[in-house]
C-alpha cells in the first residue's frame, strides 16, 4: 500500500538536508513537502548564544525535546532551564525566545506547516548582520517578530513532571509525563490532542529487547519515528530496516509498519499527527504512576482495542513479521481482527 502524497522515507542519521545559520546546523528532518503538509521536523546543533529573536507562531503549535546540551526558554512570566531529556511545548500566539547555553547543543523540534524547517530555509539563503532586526520571510513561514519582549529573570530549574491539559506553554523535566504500560514497555504522553487542538501527539516509548507488533496501517493520520537510543528494527511495506540513535522513518497513512525494539533498551520517539489516534493508546495500556521500566510486565488490553476497533484509525494486516508468534498464536490474533472488522462494519 502507498500514499502518493507523501512516500514512506528512511532518514538516517547524519543524511539529512542541512541548512547553516550563524553557526547553528540545522538538519531537516521532515519538511511540508515530504509531509503532505502535515508536520515539520528539524534538529538544530547550535553554539553557545545562539538564538533568534523573540517571536511567536499565529498557525502552529512547537514541541521542542533536548537532545543534547543546555537552553534557555524564554516565556512571558517564565525562564526556564531546560536540559538533556526535558521536553516543551509552546502553543501558537505565545511569544517566547529560545536560547542555546551549553557549549553545544541539540534540540527537536517539531511544528505544523510553516515552522522551523521552513523559516531556516529561507534564512539560510542568506546571513545577516546581527543587529538587522528584520526577518523577511515569505507568507508560507509562520513567523511572527515581538517588539519589547521582555525576559522574566532569573531562570528557573525545570522542576515539572506533569503534563498539563489544555492550550498552554509547559515543560517537563527528564523522566517526566503522562505513563502508560503495555507488557513491557512504557508509553509517555508528552503532548496529547488537547494540547496541540488534535495537531500532533509527541510519545515516548521505552522498553526492553522484545517482539515485534502486529503489523497494521492507518488511513487517516502519519507515524514518525526518531531514534533516542539503542537499536530497533522497523518493517516499512514488509521491508526491514535497521535503526540506530539519529534515524527517522516516516510513515505515511496507508504505509504498513511494524517494530521491534532489539537492545536491551531502546528509547524512541513518536510523533503522530494528526493526534486522533490518542484513543488507541488509551485502550491498548494501562496508567503507571513510575518512569522507571516495570520489574514485572503489565497487561496489553487487546480486548479493549478489539471492542473499539470500529473506531479506531487501525487496520490490521497480519501478525508480527518476525514470526515471534507460533502458528496458533498468529491464527488466533488473525481471526480477533477478522471478527472485529465483520462486527463493527470495518471496511
Amino acid at each position: 500500500m502507498k500514499n502518493n502524497l507523501s512516500p514512506a522515507y528512511l532518514r538516517q542519521a547524519g543524511q539529512s538536508l542541512t541548512v547553516p545559520f550563524r553557526g547553528a546546523q540545522i538538519d531537516l528532518i521532515a519538511t511540508r513537502g515530504q509531509s503532505g503538509e502535515l508536520i515539520e521536523i528539524v534538529t538544530v546543533s547550535a553554539p553557545a548564544g545562539f538564538k533568534l529573536p523573540a517571536h511567536r507562531h499565529t498557525r502552529t503549535h512547537k514541541s521542542l525535546f533536548v537532545l543534547s546540551g543546555e537552553l534557555l526558554l524564554f516565556l512571558p512570566d517564565k525562564t526556564y532551564h531546560l536540559k538533556e531529556g526535558d521536553f516543551g511545548l509552546i502553543p501558537k500566539n505565545v511569544a517566547h525566545q529560545i536560547e542555546s547555553i551549553s557549549p553545544a547543543s541539540k534540540t527537536l523540534y517539531v511544528s505544523g506547516p510553516g515552522g522551523y524547517a521552513s523559516l531556516f530555509t529561507e534564512l539560510a539563503q542568506y546571513e545577516q548582520p546581527e543587529n538587522e532586526p528584520a526577518y523577511p520571510v515569505s507568507e508560507n513561514v509562520d513567523f511572527e517578530l515581538v517588539e519589547d519582549f521582555q525576559a522574566s529573570l532569573p531562570a528557573e530549574e525545570n522542576l515539572s513532571v506533569v503534563r498539563p491539559d489544555g492550550l498552554q506553554p509547559y515543560v517537563i523535566r527528564k523522566g517526566g509525563g503522562e505513563h502508560l504500560l503495555v507488557e513491557d514497555q512504557l508509553q509517555t504522553f508528552l503532548a496529547r490532542q488537547n494540547n496541540t487542538e488534535g495537531r500532533f501527539l509527541v510519545v515516548l516509548t521505552e522498553g526492553p529487547k522484545g517482539n515485534a507488533v502486529i503489523q497494521h496501517y492507518h488511513k487517516r493520520h502519519t507515524e514518525c519515528f526518531f531514534v533516542l537510543e539503542g537499536n530497533m528494527t522497523m518493517w516499512n511495506d514488509g521491508q526491514p530496516i535497521a535503526m540506530k540513535p539519529g534515524d527517522f522513518l516516516h510513515a505515511p497513512a496507508l504505509t504498513k509498519h511494524s517494530y521491534r525494539l532489539d537492545s536491551p533498551y531502546t528509547k524512541f520517539i513518536g510523533l503522530l499527527t494528526p493526534g486522533l489516534f490518542e484513543p488507541f493508546f488509551d485502550a491498548l495500556c494501562t496508567p503507571y504512576p513510575n518512569h522507571d521500566l516495570p520489574e514485572k510486565p503489565g497487561p496489553a488490553r487487546f480486548d479493549r482495542v478489539l471492542k473499539k476497533y470500529g473506531e479506531l484509525d487501525l487496520y490490521f494486516v497480519s501478525p508480527p513479521p518476525d514470526k515471534s508468534m507460533n502458528i496458533l498464536q498468529a491464527t488466533l490474533v488473525t481471526f480477533s481482527f477478522w471478527l472485529a472488522s465483520k462486527l463493527t462494519s470495518k471496511e
